[in-house]
C-alpha cells in the first residue's frame, strides 16, 4: 500500500479552512502533530490560520497536493470539492482522511474510490462516531449479546442551523443535499458499524419556511427507515429546525435497550424488568482517537477502520433515499 510512512512524524496538510478544518488541526495537534502547510480560497481565512499555527499557505487544494511536501492531508472542503482532491492525492502518493460525506453524488464517491483501489492509497472517510468510546461501548455490548437479538436501531441528530440558507450547506450543488446528506451521513454509518448493511430504504424529506428560516433549496428535515436482510429496522431522525436539540442512539433489543446520549455524553443500560443502570465509559475525544487511530494506520501498525468502500456505501444509501422525493433528488442533478 502506498502512503505509508516509514518515519515517526508525517508532513500533514488541511485543505479547507472552516470549522470542521479547525477540528482537524486541533486534532492533528492533540496526537503531536503540528500540520505543515494549508489550503483555503479565501485568503482571509487563510493568513488568520498562518499566523496562529505557522505553516505554508496555498490558495488552491491542488497546489498544495502537488507540492511534495506532504505525507497526509485532510480533505475538509464542502464535497463538492473532494472527487477532484481526494483522486489528485491518491495519485501524488499523499495518504488521505477525507471528511464525509465522501462525495456529493455516488458517481463521483465511486470514482475516488477507483483512484485508492489502483493506487493502493492509505485513505478513510471521516466517520468519526465510530470512534466515540459510547459508540465503541454500545458495540460490544451489541456482539457480545447484552441486549440479545436487536430489533430496532434509532438514531436522531437535530437542532437548530439557523443560517443553513446563508451558507453553502443549503446550496444542493455544492453540498450534495441538506440535513439528510451533512448530518445523517454519520447516522447512516452508525447503522451499518452497529447494525449492518442495509436491503431496504426508504425516506422522507422536507423543507419548509419556519420561524427559523426560509424553505431552503434542501431538505432541512429528514426521516430515513432502513431494514436489514436479517429483519432488523432502523429509523433516523435529523433537523435543522428543531432547537434545543436532540443527538441519540438507541439501541432495542430482545433482552433489553441502550442509549448512547450526546448532550450528557452518557450510555444507559435498560434491563428486561425495567431497570436502568449506566455503563460506564473511559471519556475520549472522537476526533483525537480518530486521528490516532489513522496515524497508526500510516505507520503501517493497523489497518484502516473506515475504508473508502464504507464511503461508497454510504452515499449509495444516501442516493437511495434522496430517489425517494423526486422534487429533492432532480435538484441535485
Amino acid at each position: 500500500m502506498s502512503a505509508i510512512g516509514s518515519v515517526a512524524t508525517p508532513r500533514v496538510g488541511i485543505i479547507g479552512l472552516g470549522s470542521i478544518g479547525h477540528t482537524h488541526i486541533d486534532a492533528w495537534q492533540a496526537n503531536g502533530i503540528t500540520p505543515v502547510a494549508f489550503a483555503d480560497a479565501v485568503p482571509a481565512t487563510l493568513e488568520a490560520t498562518i499566523a496562529r499555527n505557522g505553516g505554508a499557505g496555498f490558495d488552491d487544494g491542488a497546489k498544495l497536493i502537488q507540492s511534495g511536501t506532504l505525507d497526509i492531508v485532510s480533505i475538509c472542503t464542502p464535497p463538492v470539492f473532494h472527487k477532484e482532491l481526494a483522486i489528485a492525492a491518491a495519485e501524488a502518493g499523499v495518504a488521505v482522511l477525507c471528511e464525509k460525506p465522501l462525495a456529493r453524488t455516488l458517481a463521483d464517491a465511486e470514482a475516488i474510490a477507483d483512484a485508492v483501489r489502483r493506487t493502493s492509497t492509505l485513505f478513510t472517510v471521516g466517520f468519526c462516531h465510530r470512534f466515540q468510546p459510547e459508540i465503541e461501548k454500545l458495540k460490544a455490548m451489541i456482539d457480545g449479546g447484552e441486549l440479545g437479538d436487536v430489533m430496532t436501531f434509532r438514531n436522531r441528530f437535530a437542532g437548530l442551523m439557523a443560517n443553513a440558507h446563508e451558507t453553502w450547506f443549503g446550496n444542493p450543488a455544492i453540498a450534495g443535499g441538506g440535513a439528510l446528506a451533512d448530518t445523517s451521513v454519520h447516522s447512516i454509518d452508525l447503522f451499518r458499524y452497529l447494525i449492518g448493511d442495509p436491503d431496504g430504504v426508504y425516506a422522507f424529506l422536507s423543507t419548509r419556511e419556519t420561524e427559523h428560516g426560509p424553505k431552503l433549496q434542501v431538505d432541512d428535515t429528514a426521516v430515513l427507515t432502513l431494514k436489514t436482510p436479517q429483519g432488523v429496522l432502523g429509523v433516523i431522525e435529523a433537523s435543522w429546525r428543531t432547537p434545543p436539540g436532540e443527538w441519540t442512539v438507541t439501541i432495542y433489543g430482545t433482552r433489553g435497550t441502550a442509549i448512547v446520549d450526546y448532550k450528557e455524553m452518557t450510555l444507559r443500560k435498560q434491563d428486561g424488568d425495567g431497570t436502568w443502570q449506566d455503563v460506564p465509559v473511559e471519556s475520549g475525544s472522537r476526533f483525537d482517537r480518530e486521528f490516532a487511530h489513522f496515524l497508526n494506520c500510516w505507520r503501517g501498525e493497523d489497518s484502516p477502520r473506515v475504508t473508502v468502500e464504507d464511503g461508497v456505501a454510504t452515499n449509495r444509501i444516501l442516493e437511495a433515499a434522496y430517489a425517494c422525493e423526486p422534487a429533492f433528488q432532480t435538484s441535485l442533478t
